[in-house]
């Protein structure tokens, strides 16, 4: 459960944090648990929620509104997935915590999580356009991050 806290955290101590909160979730919630999905499943949405609201608690998002330049990309359906095959996992967990963190939560979450934008949009309470936007820049900045790493090559 590391590993999920970690893709969410700047650092490793700000994930320790979020787990250990995940972790009191979890056994305070055990009771509730109805078998619909494995333990781990479970325990890893519980993880994921607790990002979020971390998240939601330590940061807003960006106040200007960016529908009109939502309106002018295109709605892409790639999860950005090609991204994570150019390198190792623990070169592209570094990279995606060097993120901006709404664009982190967002990647993350349509990436390693997959939910869709709509899912997205109604867990962090923003508009669907919006949160399209913030992952196109975040996808964007991650390949821009990947093509300088390998120019140093």
């Amino acid at each position: 459960m590391l590993g999920v806290c970690c893709r969410y955290a700047p650092t490793k101590e700000e994930a320790e944090d979020i787990m250990i909160e995940g972790f009191a979730s979890v056994f305070s919630s055990l009771s509730s648990f109805r078998h619909e999905s494995s333990l781990p499943v479970w325990i890893r949405g519980i993880m994921v929620k607790t990002a979020i609201n971390t998240f939601r608690a330590h940061k807003k998002f960006l106040l200007h509104d960016e529908i009109t330049e939502a309106q002018n990309i295109q709605a892409s359906t790639s999860t950005g997935s090609d991204i994570l095959t150019k390198l190792e996992a623990q070169q592209v967990l570094a990279l995606v915590q060097e993120m901006p963190e709404d664009w982190r939560i967002i990647f993350n979450l349509r990436i390693m999580e997959e939910y869709s934008f709509k899912e997205i949009a109604e867990e962090l309470g923003r508009n669907e356009n919006t949160i399209r936007v913030y992952f196109q820049r975040a996808r964007a900045w991650l390949l821009n991050k990947i093509n300088e790493q390998e120019q140093l090559r």
